[in-house]
């Protein structure tokens, strides 16, 4: 079984494994096609997280189900899936207080994970973290039902109203990926804001949005002429730099909203936090994924990404397994928006 293992930060290998995991009532078994690197994924490798109690490693991934263990949830060996968290226990303190995303830690989900050519997702009556995908859907570009699943809980938390004027702090692929949700939501102007040239340029060949280089002296009053007003209805600051946080409250306008699914690894010097109450701003996290349905119980999300499909595949850079080792040096260095292995 091929498999990209991270051996200890900083090492990753490409090897072929004889080890197997047995399918249990709670799981089913799924043959991997892609499994794009999420910033969680780079963390890892970088060392900012600790490896010793991770079970997985990559978790954005499309495949086929090969094993469908008891079948819950409607899983059926042979049926196309993406990963997305679709279903919450319900029971738990956090399902019951509306937060499912907290549901159950991807520790308790995958094991070994999306970079894998198979892996064990828990799927039971209560809890699942898979959704049927069609035929309309290629493998690759499924492979981001779950960081667009984390970018539609970042434009569900921004509460867009029709014509509202959203500036998205951070190139990457959740920035991406909401700002185009956002659209389709009936945002008016969505403008993107970055310092790296090398971003910058990516984006701006993609067509996707507009761009101001924060680097330059006078990006705010860009962003004012672009929108005509004092400042922007909503920020969305996704860049992971805590000092950006300063500049998403410089940008917002008096009352304005800011949503904030950046994993910061450090603090802010010399934070100033008076424009919080002087501009009355609602500041507010968004930890995704999340179950976002529809009434029928299926996923929202996917709607959503059939619809702006050909968007997602402008941001999408394709390894074969066998230089996952290249993908992982183009996801960190930004050369890649996104990097998906296919496997």
């Amino acid at each position: 079984m091929r498999t990209v293992k991270l051996i200890e930060p900083g090492k990753l290998v490409v090897e072929n494994t004889n080890e197997q995991f047995g399918i249990t009532d709670s799981t089913v078994k799924v043959q991997v096609k892609a499994c794009g690197i999420c910033g969680s994924d780079l963390a890892l490798y970088n060392g900012r997280r600790d490896l010793s109690g991770e079970h997985y490693f990559g978790h954005e991934f499309s495949g086929v189900i090969i094993d469908e263990g008891k079948g819950f949830n409607g899983m059926k060996t042979g049926m196309r899936v993406a990963s997305e968290l679709i279903k919450g226990c319900g029971r738990c303190w956090f399902c019951r207080n509306g937060l499912q995303n907290y549901c159950k830690s991807l520790n308790d989900a995958l094991l070994p994970g999306g970079f894998t050519e198979e892996t064990l997702v828990t799927n039971t009556d209560a809890y699942s973290f898979l959704t049927p995908i069609p035929d309309s859907l290629d493998d690759v570009t499924a492979s981001i039902m779950e960081p667009a699943n984390c970018a539609f809980h970042v434009a569900v938390k921004a509460a867009v109203k029709p014509g509202d004027s959203v500036l998205v702090f951070g190139l990457g692929a959740i920035g991406l990926i909401a700002a185009q949700i956002l659209k389709t939501l009936g945002a008016g102007t969505v403008i993107g804001a970055d310092r790296s040239k090398l971003r910058i340029e990516q984006v701006r060949r993609t067509g996707l949005l507009d761009v101001v280089d924060t680097s330059d002296p006078d990006w705010l009053d860009q962003v004012k002429e672009m929108t005509a007003k004092e400042g922007v209805d909503i920020v969305i600051e996704a860049t992971g730099a805590p000092a950006v946080l300063q500049d998403a409250m410089t940008a917002a306008r008096t009352g304005g909203r800011i949503v904030v699914p950046s994993v910061y690894f450090g603090s802010i010097d010399g934070f100033e936090p008076l424009p919080i109450m002087r501009k009355e701003l609602t500041i507010v996290g968004s930890k995704g994924p999340a179950p976002q349905l529809k009434a029928d119980g299926t996923s929202a999300v996917l709607d959503k990404v059939i619809q702006i499909q050909d968007d997602l595949r402008k941001m999408i850079t394709v390894y074969d397994y066998k230089d996952a080792l290249q993908a992982f040096a183009d996801a960190r260095s930004g050369a890649a928006i996104k990097a998906v292995i296919k496997f």
